[in-house]
């Protein structure tokens, strides 16, 4: 119901006219790429496509998600909250038995049956011990990309050389060896585009692009638009997301030499916040990727639509179509406040304003330990919402920015920031006695989420599932799911 119901607001809400048009839709979701990974926030860095698009659309600036990938994931293709679906850990890892429930309807299942036709490319992360749990059997028409959740650029392989994963649908793409990753798919985004263009049928992309995640790899003409970047960490990353922003460009421009630019709703997002390791930033908000901070938790998405009322705006929403909604909601609430909000008045309007958010995360049992909540301006944090980085680190390309590092003893088991005056959560007012009506307030709010909360699966590696049993290819077939039987694998021709 709830996926169902963002695709008719997306479909007729931004329409042209009264009666339901329907728009082609591609979603852009970056995986790594940080708060300060962009242009604006960055001037080293190189994102004059993403920067157009905002031109044209709007910039939404506290667009949340969660701090790692396949639970964002989730959150996009189920409308979903993840904690409701036992997806709020990260554990869709290479041969380890998780994965997303396979009872769940899908966006692209949705979108079929409002006639669109659906397709994928990039990064699926959310299970493929099954074939019943690949993108063709869950609503897309097509794939094209990889199952895992870290792919070379260039060998297409896992963590070792012997664990190839490229396919064209079910196939072993092999003709891939040797290509940048982020080149092949956006020529197969740019065919797609031509090619529903001559059927006249509108088409949902879900482009889950490889960018920036490890290992960071970029073809050395992107590396040298970013020359002027002098620490190398950072130089290769700042290529990296140089790249991403061409694709981003080269299918834009396809969908404008088809005729078919202003007939398009696009949404560009990051999956989570930047990891450190891999020279990104998201200075200069608090922590990283895999934190609870608004570094690990808190995106950006760009808004591209003719429909949209006002243009080249920043939009200070406090809910995005990222995040899902809550389980007892007959309709995505947090879809229809933000797209109604963004889509009629340009600005923050109505009285649906202040929105509720919700961010979780648990230890590998089923005791929730480090978990915040967001309702309207005020932000509290249980727990230690970074186990390691819990501090602001600035990216080496702005000089002078030193890295200021919080030890574990420093941080408080309760935190209460006011995100809107204070969004580096840098001072705790938990114990200000004006807000403890907010504490309690929010305190009973977390309570009430909890007892929702369905415990993940805790996952446990499967030797069977292993790449070297299929010839050095990562394939489904070894796993059941309940009633559903292995399928035969696509084995080294």
């Amino acid at each position: 119901m709830a996926a169902r119901s963002l695709l008719v607001l997306l479909a007729c809400v931004m329409a042209r006219e009264a009666m339901c048009q329907q728009p082609n839709i591609i979603i852009f979701l970056a995986d790594d790429v940080g708060w300060a990974d962009l242009q604006r926030h960055d001037q080293q860095m190189r994102t004059p496509n993403i920067e157009r698009l905002a031109r044209d659309g709007m910039f939404l600036n506290q667009s949340y998600v969660l701090p790692t990938c396949a639970p964002t994931r989730s959150a996009l293709l189920t409308s979903r909250w993840p904690y409701t679906i036992g997806m709020q850990v990260n554990q869709i890892k290479g041969t380890n038995l998780a994965w997303l429930d396979e009872n769940l309807t899908l966006l692209p299942q949705t979108m079929k049956q409002l006639n669109y036709s659906t397709h994928m490319i990039g990064k699926w992360h959310l299970g493929h011990c099954n074939w019943a749990l690949t993108p063709t059997r869950r609503g897309f028409d097509t794939f094209y990309g990889f199952y895992t959740n870290s792919m070379g650029y260039f060998n297409h392989s896992g963590e070792s050389e012997d664990r190839y994963d490229f396919r064209d649908n079910d196939e072993v793409v092999w003709s891939a060896r040797g290509q940048y990753a982020p080149e092949l798919h956006t020529a197969r985004a740019q065919r797609i585009i031509r090619e529903q263009r001559r059927s006249r049928t509108p088409f949902f992309l879900y482009y889950a692009m490889q960018t920036a995640h490890a290992p960071y790899e970029a073809k050395q003409k992107y590396i040298d638009m970013c020359s002027h970047v002098t620490n190398r960490k950072r130089r290769i990353h700042c290529g990296m997301v140089a790249a991403m922003d061409e694709s981003i460009g080269n299918i834009t421009d396809t969908l404008e030499a088809e005729g078919c630019l202003d007939d398009t709703i696009i949404l560009f997002a990051s999956d989570n916040g930047g990891p450190l390791e891999g020279g990104s930033s998201n200075w200069p908000l608090r922590g990283q990727k895999s934190t609870l901070w608004e570094g690990g938790t808190r995106s950006f998405t760009v808004l591209r639509s003719p429909m949209l009322r006002r243009r080249g705006v920043t939009y200070p929403g406090s809910s995005t179509p990222w995040t899902g909604t809550p389980p007892s909601s007959r309709l995505p609430v947090a879809h229809l406040q933000q797209v109604w909000m963004v889509s009629r008045c340009g600005t923050p309007c109505g009285p649906h304003h202040r929105v509720r958010e919700l961010r979780w995360c648990t230890t590998l049992t089923t005791r929730v330990t480090d978990m915040p909540i967001r309702e309207g301006d005020w932000k509290l944090c249980k727990g230690r919402p970074g186990r390691k980085y819990l501090g602001w680190y600035p990216p080496a390309s702005m000089p002078g920015l030193a890295w200021e590092e919080v030890k574990r003893q420093d941080v408080p088991e309760w935190q209460l920031f006011n995100i809107a005056v204070d969004p580096e959560e840098r001072h705790n007012v938990y114990n200000a006695p004006e807000n403890q009506a907010i504490v309690s307030r929010m305190k009973q709010l977390m309570e009430n989420y909890k007892r929702r909360l369905r415990p993940f699966r805790r996952a446990r590696k499967e030797p069977r599932g292993k790449a070297k049993n299929f010839g050095g290819v990562e394939t489904p077939g070894w796993c059941q799911l309940g009633t559903a039987r292995p399928t035969s694998t696509t084995t080294r021709s």
